[in-house]
């Protein structure tokens, strides 16, 4: 069912650009540039329905198909779902959602709760229309349907130049070069002249034949940053998981694999989960070895000796994880256990730069005094607290009168402006501007609404973070002495670690000297920084 232009509502219309795969092999047979096309054929368009663009979407190239890895696609719909926008212009409705059916629903109600047009070049969609909604749903399934049978069509490629020997990664791991094969289609890997010696050189320090020259991986990487001043492939320092990466990866002995994540991605856009070793798929590579297998092998065993596994996903080992961050060079300090035998030795709390010379402590000895100091840190915070709330809670009254004030006068001027865009289509319709004065004066008008409008969210932020900064001051006391209250009683280090992190923003470790065998175990600095409203 067709419409016509006078179909369209007066209001606020934007548009969405994204590029799809075709259009970067498109540019790359030298064909004019996507984003520069697909705004001409849009502002044409809009021009034909004498409607205006008030604000251009352009996704960034390197976005996925999912709407969690497209964020101006999120920004539009929260933009819709607010009412900002009476329509959306795309080139075509593929452009709009092409991931899970779940991605496609959420597309779909977002523009029909909002009552949002989608309008193409083609055909202008109405989602809560009967007709306009099946067609726009058909096309997002025909979308998805597309795009899975070219996803099926290139795992299924990759798999089979895996099987070749041939490397199909984007980017070659460290020590190797990707170049094209010499015998036939796809890629392969030949060695970097300046980085394959460097593998060679880790694999060498780390299986040493004399126990006592062999390095562990945090001294190569020490080594590497400190003593070479060797940066990684990206231009970074050395860590232990970067070295721990290089001498597990059977890449530098030959071989190539695939599948050792699955290929679908989880929605929060975190670190897949390892498919079982047995569902891997590894093949001799047509690449040349950096390291020989026995020298390989070697370093797997010794790997299985001496290496400290990660914990497992989502297992909290430490009730000072992810909160303590060292304050030589800012990276996080984490637990590191100790094997000496059959004799125990506690973990130490250690930054995770490797050549930080910041000294670690025995993590027991610091979660001892991070509890003493929130002790007193909140003992003076009562004190602070009692003798200037009376004078804390005039001045918040006062401000907040003053804001409100504020509010009211940017929401008459944004119903004054409402009017003067309702008038521009009346003079429209009645030929009295032409489309490009219209056009001209309701850019003029929609920037002034924009900067109306948020003026009016700034006004309504500062408002409720008022409110909400007396509500936390007085919450701040009794959730403090809560959390010093339980935590003893408390034996989980996950639960531990959700108890000070639910009062605390992070806190800072230094240690210049005196190591876990000195006399000087317990002699460092912690600064704790609680979680305290903004104008505290």
């Amino acid at each position: 069912m067709a419409r016509e232009s006078s179909v369209l509502p007066p209001g606020d219309y934007c548009a969405y650009l994204r590029k799809s795969r075709a259009d970067h092999e498109a540019e790359a047979r030298g064909e004019e540039e996507t984003y520069a096309k697909h705004e001409r054929i849009i502002r044409e368009t809009a021009k034909r329905l004498g409607i205006s663009i008030s604000e251009l979407y352009r996704e960034k190239p390197i976005t996925g198909e999912r709407i969690s890895e497209r964020p101006e696609m999120i920004r539009l719909l929260e933009d819709v779902e607010n009412g900002r926008w009476k329509g959306v212009l795309v080139v075509e409705i593929e452009r709009l959602a092409r991931g899970d059916t779940m991605d496609q629903g959420i597309v779909a109600q977002t523009f029909k709760y909002a009552g949002a047009f989608i309008v193409t070049p083609m055909r202008i969609y109405d989602p809560n229309h009967p007709d306009d909604e099946e067609y726009f749903e058909f096309g997002l399934f025909m979308s998805r349907r597309e795009f899975k049978t070219i996803t099926r069509r290139l795992q299924s490629g990759r798999l089979g130049s895996v099987k070749e020997g041939k490397y199909v990664g984007n980017r070659p791991p460290y020590g190797y070069k990707r170049v094209r094969n010499p015998h036939g289609k796809g890629f392969t890997l030949e060695p970097h002249p300046e980085q394959a010696p460097i593998v060679r050189l880790i694999f060498s320090l780390y299986t040493d034949p004399d126990p006592e020259k062999r390095m562990g991986t945090a001294r190569i990487a020490a080594y590497l940053n400190r003593e070479m001043k060797v940066p990684t492939a990206r231009n970074r320092k050395w860590t232990v998981a970067t070295i721990s990466g290089i001498l597990r990866n059977p890449v530098y002995i030959g071989r190539v694999r695939w599948g050792v994540r699955p290929q679908i991605k989880r929605r929060d856009g975190k670190v897949r989960p390892r498919r079982p070793r047995e569902q891997w798929v590894e093949a001799r590579g047509l690449h040349p070895p950096i390291v020989d297998e026995q020298t390989f092998q070697t370093a797997q065993e010794i790997l299985g000796k001496n290496g400290h596994r990660p914990a497992p996903a989502g297992k909290v080992m430490s009730p000072l994880a992810g909160l303590v961050r060292c304050d030589v060079c800012g990276a996080a300090m984490i637990r590191k256990p100790y094997r000496n035998g059959e004799k125990y030795v506690p973990p130490t709390l250690i930054c995770s730069t490797p050549d930080c010379p910041n000294v670690s402590s025995y993590l027991h000895l610091v979660e001892q005094r991070l509890l003493q100091a929130l002790k007193e840190w909140l003992s003076g915070y009562k004190a602070d607290w009692a003798g200037r709330r009376p004078k804390d809670e005039h001045y918040g009254q006062a401000k907040r009168k003053a804001i409100e004030d504020t509010l009211a006068q940017h929401r008459k001027r944004l119903n004054e402006l409402t009017e003067q865009k309702a008038n521009l289509h009346d003079l429209l319709e009645r030929k009295i501007y032409t489309v490009e004065q219209f056009a001209e004066r309701s850019q003029i008008v929609a920037a002034r609404i924009e900067q109306t409008k948020a003026a009016i969210a700034q006004a309504e932020t500062e408002l409720m973070n008022e409110e909400k900064r007396l509500a936390a001051r007085l919450k701040t006391i009794p959730e403090t002495r809560h959390v010093l209250d339980l935590y003893d009683l408390t034996d989980s280090a996950a639960d531990k670690n959700a108890l000070l992190k639910s009062v605390l923003e992070t806190v800072t470790y230094r240690k210049e000297k005196g190591g876990r065998w000195s006399g000087a175990t317990d002699q460092f600095e912690l600064v704790l920084y609680p979680k305290l409203p903004k104008s505290d």
